[in-house]
């Protein structure tokens, strides 16, 4: 009992570090924008744009983890999996997985009608959004699995076995995005993100560190919304390849909460978790492959 408590009130104290963080600079913002004349609803919208929040989000997660990991787990033996042999080239494989998967699935959706594609205009305005949501994905693709997979699975991981990381931190993963617009429309966005949080927890399992997952996060995220033009786990990108029209029903197209709305993503997720743990199961018996006290030099 007093593991349990002891690790659900550490993943809890990470997760409040960073919120206590991000609600003091969005009381900072509210009171500068109330300040210059701006409504509710236009700094509600300002603030979810935000360039610098979203990059300060993206560093304190990273500092939480680190934090936790500096003051409790250091001397416990296991580590974040960054320090991974050949990880360039599992996040390589990670960021084809992360393309292979959801193009077919965006190919699916098209097929069966669920959506039709216009081409943007290819001109300086949509160039440098798409640069821009490059680097802010690839920066959150590494917070988010620093933060879930390296830490809140590692730490369940030490205390409780593989399976039980994987299941949990998965959930944890999903409810992390709890606040994004349209997540609870259905059940099938929350199912979604489950199984791209077990996808990516396997693979940290069956790989030994975390640049697959990171590598899968960066394409995924990025192909579904400045390629094929989907919100992005119900965020808008702001500029595109493709620009998307939803004509099916939403649990087809994904409506607006993207791809991960779609019915097809759940069962293109789970077959996607299958091929991971088959090809690689046998590839890496030792899951963390670089050691504790070398994780923060």
């Amino acid at each position: 009992m007093k593991t349990h408590a002891s690790v659900a009130g550490k993943i809890a104290l990470s997760y409040i570090m960073v919120m206590i963080v991000m609600l003091i600079v969005s009381l900072v913002y509210a009171l500068k924008g109330m300040a210059s004349g701006m409504s509710p609803n236009d700094l509600e919208q300002a603030l979810g744009q935000n360039l610098l929040v979203m990059y300060l989000q993206v560093a304190v997660f990273i500092a939480s983890s680190y934090a936790m990991y500096a003051c409790f787990e250091r001397k416990k033996g296991w580590s974040f999996g960054l320090r991974q042999p050949k990880g360039a080239a599992y996040a390589l494989h990670g960021a084809v997985a992360g393309i292979v998967l959801i193009s077919a699935s965006a190919v699916l959706i098209w097929a069966f009608g669920g959506v039709a594609w216009k081409p943007a205009a290819g001109n300086q305005e949509t160039l440098i959004p798409m640069l821009k949501g490059a680097l802010l994905f690839a920066c959150v693709a590494v917070s988010e699995e620093i933060y879930s997979r390296g830490y809140i699975q590692g730490l369940l991981r030490y205390h409780y076995g593989a399976t039980v990381a994987i299941a949990v931190s998965s959930i944890l993963f999903a409810l992390l995005h709890s606040l994004n617009p349209g997540v609870f429309g259905s059940p099938i966005p929350m199912a979604n993100l489950v199984m791209a949080g077990v996808i990516m927890a396997v693979a940290r399992e069956v790989t030994g560190g975390l640049w697959w997952p990171i590598g899968l996060h960066l394409t995924w995220n990025y192909f579904q919304g400045y390629i094929y033009g989907f919100n992005v786990s119900g965020t808008i990108p702001e500029g595109s390849l493709l620009r998307t029209v939803d004509q099916g029903p939403a649990w087809l197209s994904g409506g607006g909460f993207g791809i991960e709305g779609s019915i097809l993503t759940v069962i293109l997720l789970i077959l996607g978790t299958i091929a991971v743990y088959m090809l690689y199961r046998n590839k890496n018996k030792k899951f963390d492959a670089d050691s504790a006290s070398s994780l923060l030099k």
